[in-house]
């Protein structure tokens, strides 16, 4: 089983893979030149337009629908019970057979079909559009995100950094080196995580804690999966016990309410209820730099779409393999170890096919409902199925400048005294928590072309239970904007931009987007049985398998899953 950091750092030996069906270094296809119109518009980061009538709310103009989880059918968002009620009580006989399909076209999805294209397989995808979270849309010539923002910068000639180059992003990635700036009370602080600019007598718990992070980055790494003990034991422990207990001082309220503010906007959830062990490798990678793609993470989404596309050339018998708007509502085995797959076709009709095997790349609260039985065939597995996950919302403002200042990321804590530190504070937050330069890494563009926008991509975690029905229920675009609308024009004159400035408001909202990576997961056995195969023909493939929002994790179980299933299938 290969980790995370194993691929962040080159142990993974990827490219001695037989999984790969092209020479390193292949020319990829430019997806532009693609003829197929819809195919086109299925790719993660398409082209986007303005709101012809938006609505102006709170003085800014807004987008009068949700990207992201916007569907068809109201405010429903699918798979909170099964959805396989097929005409007759069957589904239709299967009228195709692949050797693999693959249920879920986000970047884990796509990353196992790229790593599987020589098997020629099809993959399905519930939205209109690729990319799952990590989603992004073009607008003016301005990429930006709906979700997954960046990746862990791997090391030089890792394999990690030669799967990006094979990819083209090494074109087109800007590394962020930077501390993060942090906004307390209106002022902005270059870098508190070191102490720069606090009070005297609370730099000793500055250096404490920085003096942490080091460690656990260079020396203490607790990688996922693991053997060792100490990181079972340590996963028994929240990260706010295990920090608090290894600064051994008070922690002062500006750096607690930082530590909490990251844990909200990347785990949607506090430090008091995550565990220390998850908490840490995701944390303590931020040592190692961030890169930045045009459109977030959907810059590589778009690279692996964009690779995968050109199927529809080689192997048109099976085309289109890109399948969106088709919704998989049930995957059963059959007694020949066919799978077969049945999905609900943009028509609404319902289709079949087999496939030698299957990869469920897609959250558990979606396999749990599709797969044919699994409580009864496989009840560990089900029960383990039954993951905690929370809500999400992301803003994106469309500048019709650049923007002024030179930033990546900044933490907007408000007043730290009044930053809700605790659960029950936590559905008080109601604002966003970072300010993300979207345009931070901009693509290339002909010279010839008028200047584009730039866009602010603010990241508003609901770190509460109930904050789904938040983003669900009344009129939620009012009631996000209408809290936006204070706050971002204070952030409009922090970073010296004009109100009229702002072309337009985009909410992107996910309903089940971060797995919870509560104290106890990883001790309890849970990833261990969410990743076993079922019944030695369907793979799992997704960041939930270890409860952590990163991009790292869905590659590396889409490079186990791969090499597996090509080992199956010699």
């Amino acid at each position: 089983m290969r980790t995370r950091r194993q691929v962040l750092k080159g142990g993974l030996g990827l490219f001695a893979l037989s999984t790969l069906g092209s020479p390193l270094g292949a020319a990829q296809p430019n997806p532009r030149r693609l003829r197929d119109g819809a195919l086109k518009a299925s790719r993660p980061l398409a082209a986007t337009s303005f709101d012809p009538a938006p609505r102006i709310i709170g003085g800014f103009p807004v987008r009068s629908r949700f990207e992201g989880d916007d569907f068809d059918n109201g405010n429903v968002i699918p798979f909170h019970s099964a959805e396989n009620a097929f005409p007759g009580g069957l589904p239709p006989a299967p009228d195709e057979t692949v050797e693999v399909a693959i249920v879920g076209g986000g970047i884990s999805g796509l990353a196992a079909a790229y790593l599987l294209r020589h098997r020629n397989p099809v993959v399905f995808e519930l939205h209109p559009r690729f990319g799952g979270n990590a989603q992004g849309g073009v607008i003016r010539g301005a990429e930006y995100t709906t979700g997954s923002a960046y990746v862990i910068t791997p090391d030089p000639g890792s394999d990690l950094d030669t799967l990006y180059t094979d990819l083209g992003l090494h074109k087109i990635v800007r590394p962020d080196t930077d501390a993060a700036p942090v906004l307390i009370n209106g002022e902005l602080n270059p870098d508190i995580w070191s102490g720069l600019g606090v009070p005297p007598e609370d730099l000793p718990a500055y250096e404490a804690y920085r003096q942490l992070v080091l460690r656990m980055a260079d020396e203490d790494y607790p990688d996922v999966p693991f053997a060792e003990p100490w990181m079972r034991e340590l996963d028994l422990l929240s990260l706010r016990q295990h920090i608090e207990q290894e600064v051994g001082l008070p922690i002062p309220a500006p750096l607690a309410a930082a530590i909490q503010a990251y844990c909200y906007s990347s785990f949607n959830a506090g430090w008091e209820e995550i565990s220390a062990t998850l908490g840490w490798n995701f944390l303590a990678a931020e040592e190692f730099g961030r890169w930045i793609f045009p459109g977030g993470n959907a810059g590589l989404a778009d690279a692996l779409w964009a690779a995968i596309a050109p199927l529809d050339e080689t192997d048109p018998a099976h085309a289109p393999h890109l399948r969106a708007s088709s919704r998989v509502v049930d995957v059963r085995v059959l007694e020949t170890g066919m799978v077969q797959v049945t999905w609900r076709t943009p028509d609404g009709g319902f289709r079949s096919l087999l496939a030698r095997r299957v990869v469920m790349a897609c959250p558990k609260h979606i396999c749990r409902h599709v797969i044919h039985q699994l409580e009864r065939l496989d009840p560990a597995k089900h029960a383990a199925m039954q993951l905690q996950t929370r809500a999400y919302v992301l803003a994106n403002v469309v500048l019709d400048r650049p923007v002024p200042l030179d930033f990546y990321d900044i933490f907007d804590l408000g007043d730290p005294a009044t930053f809700p530190m605790h659960p029950g504070q936590a559905e008080n937050l109601r604002r966003y928590t970072d300010i993300l330069d979207g345009s931070y890494a901009p693509g290339p563009r002909a010279a010839s072309l008028p200047p584009r926008p730039s866009v602010l991509s603010l990241f508003w975690p609901l770190p509460y239970d109930t904050g789904r029905f938040h983003a669900l229920l009344d009129d939620p675009i009012e009631r996000f904007a209408l809290d936006l609308a204070p706050r971002l024009r204070e952030t409009l004159a922090l970073l010296e931009l004009p109100e009229s400035s702002v072309l337009e408001v985009r909410f992107a909202r996910w309903g089940h987007a971060l797995p919870i990576a509560s104290v106890g997961t990883l001790a309890s056995g849970i990833p261990e049985e969410l990743i076993r195969p079922f019944r030695q023909a369907v793979y799992f493939v997704n960041q939930d398998n270890w409860a952590l929002p990163a991009v790292e994790n869905s590659l590396f179980d889409a490079f186990n899953a791969a090499a597996s299933i090509d080992a199956d299938l010699a």
